[in-house]
């Protein structure tokens, strides 16, 4: 008879395994509600990342609702929690599997806050960007901006799971999620291009602002993220 094939043992233990699968579980049970209660809300905010143009006005009405923004609000939170998962896990054959108990508990804390909070600063740049230089009409991309937070969210779920509970494709999974960012990226610099191309601001502002804005801060991230794992390897 066959033997079938053996699998590979997860690496954190099973706390934590019972822990980031019940997170998962969570997430898509209330996902679903939510979808299904303001699915049609939520696909069309989802588009309108994709389309040159505003908002339609039956649209926005529609999300001012409580319901929407609740629903808002627990899809950027599932974004930054599964984001905090993936880099915890990322950096767990990294150094930071010797760690007690108590210090795991801050470390994931402080990823989720940390992201949160690059989250929220990026937020604060496009707004006082928009105050500064009013032509440049950024503040239809600020509309966008926590659209695109929440669809980062809902595309990364499923490879996320994989990354986390099925190491034998853990590779492949990493590999999709970084091309999930890059396609998110492209998105969001379309968006910013059709922002200042509809406001007739010059390239040369485009391409300094998304050297400033939006490459600069992922560098310092990858430089805070080395530097974490050196000194949990230490």
């Amino acid at each position: 008879m066959m033997q079938g094939f053996s699998g590979t043992l997860l690496p954190f233990s099973q706390t934590i395994q019972s822990i980031f699968f019940l997170f998962f579980s969570s997430c898509f049970v209330i996902l679903a509600f939510w979808f299904n209660k303001e699915g049609p809300t939520l696909a069309a905010n989802f588009r309108n990342i994709f389309s040159g143009g505003v908002r339609r006005r039956a649209i926005f009405k529609e999300e001012i609702t409580t319901t929407g923004v609740w629903s808002e609000f627990f899809l950027i939170f599932q974004t930054i929690l599964i984001l905090a998962i993936i880099l915890f896990v990322f950096l767990w054959d990294k150094g930071i599997s010797g760690l007690s108990a108590k210090n795991m508990i801050f470390l994931f804390l402080a990823i989720f806050l940390g992201i949160l909070l690059f989250i929220s600063v990026k937020y604060l740049v496009y707004r006082i960007i928009g105050y500064i230089f009013p032509e440049w009409g950024l503040e239809e991309w600020t509309e966008k901006y926590f659209r695109v937070v929440e669809l980062v969210g809902v595309l990364i779920f499923i490879p996320a799971m994989f990354f986390v509970f099925v190491p034998e494709y853990a590779k492949t999974a990493l590999f999709l999620l970084i091309i999930i960012f890059f396609i998110i990226m492209m998105v969001v610099f379309w968006n910013l291009l059709n922002v200042f191309a509809k406001n007739k601001v010059g390239l040369l502002n485009y391409f300094l602002y998304l050297c400033a804005i939006e490459i600069v801060p992922f560098f310092l991230i990858y430089k805070g993220v080395v530097s974490l794992v050196n000194i949990a390897g230490n």
